[in-house]
């Protein structure tokens, strides 16, 4: 068998965000590098009145007024979702699909800690929880 897939994860909670404030919620999107493909999958617990999730550009001190611009929409429900708990979106980020940024650059970001993934809700419209995509050992 040849090497296994290169796996990233950003684990997300409301500390990360830097907002001073506390949630319930959290969540944790796991990245699976294919080649022509990175494939996702996004789960939340205790998420209510969720309205956008995103991969922003930008590393662990783009916050609040510095936060980096979303180079990448997951999830975007029609409007403010009820209490989530469990899978809520999946998808296949692509060249074809993705017209911000190659898949090389995506890589890069996700390597050297450049990018980050966060959750946006009805109570927190800049961000709720959040963390850094990073590669997993």
């Amino acid at each position: 068998t040849g090497p296994a897939n290169p796996l990233y994860i950003a684990n997300m909670i409301a500390a990360n965000e830097q907002g001073g404030f506390t949630s319930n919620g959290s969540g944790v999107v796991t990245f699976e590098d294919k080649g022509n493909e990175i494939a996702w999958t996004m789960n939340l617990t205790n998420m209510t009145a969720v309205i956008a999730s995103h991969i922003h550009l930008g590393d662990a001190t783009h916050v609040g007024a510095t936060s980096g611009p979303v180079i990448i929409n997951l999830f975007l429900p029609n409007g403010p979702t009820a209490t989530l708990n469990g899978e809520v979106a999946h998808g296949s980020i692509t060249n074809a699909n993705n017209a911000n940024i190659s898949l090389d650059s995506l890589r890069v970001l996700f390597n050297n800690g450049n990018a980050y993934a966060n959750v946006h809700t009805s109570a927190h419209t800049s961000g709720e929880i959040r963390d850094q995509i990073h590669k997993t050992p």
